[in-house]
Parts: C-alpha cells; sequence; structure tokens
C-alpha cells in the first residue's frame, strides 16, 4: 500500500491497526503495568490485521493475517518501514535479528519470548476491535498486566455491549438447562443459571458447566473457542446494527457519481477518469457484497437463537454453534472492514465536505478501495518502502 493509505489505515480507527507507538506514548514512566511490549522496537511499531481470499475457489472464504510493521522514522510512521507477516515461520528470527543486529543474547531471546505472549494473542484475534481484545486478554488471564490503554474502552462503552449480550446468553442458557437447577426456589435458580452464564462469558474452561455442554452437543475440549466465537458474534451483531445509519450514508455517498468523483475532474485525463468510475463500480460492488454476507450471518444467528428460544428448536442453533469460529471470522472481516471505513470516510468528509478536490478524493478512494480489496490492475498494491 502507499503511504496515503497506511495513513488512512492507522489514523482512522481500532478495527484493523493498533499503533503501539501512539498509545504508549500516554503511558506513563512510573505506570504499573507499563508498556505493552519487553523490546522497545515493538513498542514502536504498529499491529494490522489485513484480509484476503483464503481461496481462490471459494472468494467469500477469509483468511486473516497478522502484520507487524516497523517504521523507518518512529515519529513519521507513514514515511516507509518494513511489514513483517506474524504467520511467516521466519517472524521470530527476523525480530531477533532486528533488534540484535547479529546473534541475540540470551537475555534478548528471552524477552522475545515474553513479547511473543501477546503477539500470539493478537494472532488469534480475526480483528483488533477494544471490546474483544479485552475479551480476549481476559479469557488468558493477562487483563490485569496490560495497561487500559491498549484496551481503549471505558467502562461505561463495556458495559453497553456486554450487557445486550449476556441477555441473550442468559436466555438460551436458561432455555438449554431447561428443568434442570438445585431446587425450586427461584433465587437458587437465578444464581446456578448465572455461574453457568459467568463460565460461558468468560470461556476458560467447562467446570461445572458439563450439563449446559452436553445439552449442545459441543465437544469440551472446543467449548472455550465455541463461547469466545459465539460472544464475538453477538458483539458484531451490535456493533453492525450500531453503525447501520452512519453506513447508510457512506453507501449513499459512493453510490452517488457527482459526489463521489473529484470535483475538479475537467483537469483529468480521459484515463484517470475511465479508471475512477471503473474502480468506483467494482468498489460498489465489494460494499454490496460485505454488507450482504454481513446480514446473511446476522440473519442465521437470529434465526437459529429464535427457534430455539421461543419454538424450543435446538438443532439449527446447535449447528449454529459448531460452525461459530467461522461465523465469527467472516462477520469480522465484514464489520472491521466497514467500521474502518466509515471512520475513513467520516474523517475526510469533515476535513474537506462531501465534495473533494482530485487530491484529498483519492486518498479516501484509495483507502476504501483498499480496504475492500478492489483489484487494481494498474498499481502494485506492495507495502510502503
Amino acid at each position: 500500500m502507499n503511504r496515503s493509505q497506511l495513513r488512512n489505515m492507522i489514523q482512522s480507527g481500532r478495527a484493523v491497526a493498533l499503533d503501539c507507538y501512539a498509545i504508549g506514548k500516554s503511558v506513563k514512566k512510573d505506570d504499573a503495568p507499563g508498556k505493552l511490549f519487553k523490546n522497545d522496537i515493538l513498542n514502536k511499531s504498529v499491529i494490522l490485521k489485513r484480509y484476503e481470499p483464503a481461496l481462490a475457489t471459494d472468494p467469500k472464504s477469509v483468511l486473516v493475517n497478522t502484520i507487524v510493521y516497523f517504521p523507518y522514522d518512529y515519529d513519521n510512521v507513514y514515511d516507509g518501514g518494513e511489514s513483517v507477516n506474524f504467520s511467516d515461520g521466519a517472524f521470530h528470527g527476523t525480530l531477533a535479528f532486528k533488534i540484535a543486529k547479529g546473534d541475540p543474547t540470551q537475555e534478548l531471546l528471552e524477552r522475545i519470548g515474553e513479547d511473543m505472549k501477546y503477539l500470539n494473542l493478537f494472532n488469534t484475534m480475526h480483528s483488533l476491535d477494544p471490546f474483544l481484545f479485552k475479551s480476549r486478554a481476559e479469557q488468558n488471564e493477562i487483563d490485569s498486566e496490560i495497561h487500559p490503554a491498549y484496551f481503549a474502552i471505558s467502562n461505561t462503552e463495556w458495559d453497553k455491549i456486554r450487557l445486550p449480550i449476556r441477555e441473550k446468553i442468559s436466555k438460551l442458557v436458561t432455555k438449554a438447562l431447561g428443568g434442570t437447577g438445585e431446587s425450586g426456589d427461584n433465587i437458587a435458580r437465578e444464581q446456578y443459571v448465572e455461574r453457568f452464564l459467568t463460565k460461558i462469558w468468560e470461556a476458560k474452561d467447562v467446570d461445572g458447566i458439563e450439563p449446559f455442554i452436553k445439552a449442545m452437543q459441543i465437544p469440551p475440549e472446543k467449548a472455550p473457542e465455541v463461547f469466545f466465537a459465539w460472544k464475538a458474534v453477538c458483539y458484531y451483531q451490535v456493533r453492525f446494527n450500531d453503525m447501520q445509519d452512519n453506513l447508510k450514508a457512506l453507501y449513499q455517498w459512493v453510490g452517488h457519481n457527482e459526489l463521489c468523483f473529484p470535483v475538479n475532474h475537467v483537469s483529468l485525463l480521459p484515463e484517470e477518469q475511465r479508471k475512477i468510475k471503473d474502480r468506483r463500480a467494482s468498489l460498489r460492488e465489494k460494499m454490496r457484497e460485505g454488507y450482504i454476507a454481513a446480514h446473511k450471518v446476522i440473519g442465521e444467528y437470529e434465526s437459529s437463537y429464535n427457534k430455539f428460544v421461543d419454538e424450543d428448536k435446538p438443532n439449527m442453533f446447535m449447528n449454529f454453534l459448531e460452525n461459530s469460529e467461522n461465523s465469527y471470522l467472516s462477520l469480522a472481516s465484514h464489520v472491521s472492514v466497514a467500521t474502518h471505513s466509515l471512520n475513513l470516510w467520516r474523517w475526510y468528509v469533515k476535513q474537506h465536505s462531501q465534495v473533494m478536490r482530485h487530491e484529498h478524493f483519492l486518498e479516501l478512494f484509495d483507502g476504501l478501495v483498499m480496504l475492500f480489496g478492489v483489484e487494481d490492475d494498474v498499481e502494485n498494491m506492495a507495502w510502503a518502502s
């Protein structure tokens, strides 16, 4: 990606970019916990998520890559740098070489080993949304080791997202347990359900919730990840519903032939105008496909949930849970890209209005094209270097 795209990706939100250097500046020297990583070069890096088609034969399949971007100039992260795919088997060695510039000491290798704990955590996440980062850290019991600045979510926002998710899970747990309980006492019953709900929310183990696991036909060894994916689907449903009005405004702008085009287009060559129009048509199609795909996952979840809760038909929901990680991945990719695109678009509109000249329009347009994976035969979409 070019430098303007890199700037847009980092500046416009947390969905796909975690700027460790910018966050670290807000962490005071005597804060405990302090900065996230033991190695300073990682504290000056940017963690990125890239979504790509997993299979050429199945364009709907999604592969999520975790990229660690090392800027050449820490105070100007957009002026080029080196990007390393965390999934690359050589990542550990590459990091050690970048720090040591030669043979690493045992102390350095130990520090890298400690930092890999957090890098591995990021790699298990399908997006970098603060709610999911905090949830994953809690699941791995390391949330107390991470400075709140990295979570970037207030208690009010946390509860706003958490409470409706817990309510949906609570109804389903009550339905799944049926008449099971420790007594006929309502208070005891509520406490019993709450214990199950807490276990599912934490998604750490299945101790004490074996009846629910059995009722839902979930393999015990897979249960924690199934529960986390289930919670993530609920989260993305809340996020997607909250952004509907703003997304509508973005889609209307992209769909408007005059607004989604440089206002000074008469100064452009016919070939430049044609290229913008071709890419705009592809962008509209990608946006439409992403919106439909996100709605499909949410619709399948709601339908299966309602069948279980309202009609005592659990099979559809059990099938959904069986494939919940794939549903989470699909929904994460679409909602995260939509969130990031919306943030990007709103920033440019605030700075320049909805009518933009070629320079500003192209910066925004290239960012949207990149985020939605629009193919470009002319430009080489390489990482900044």
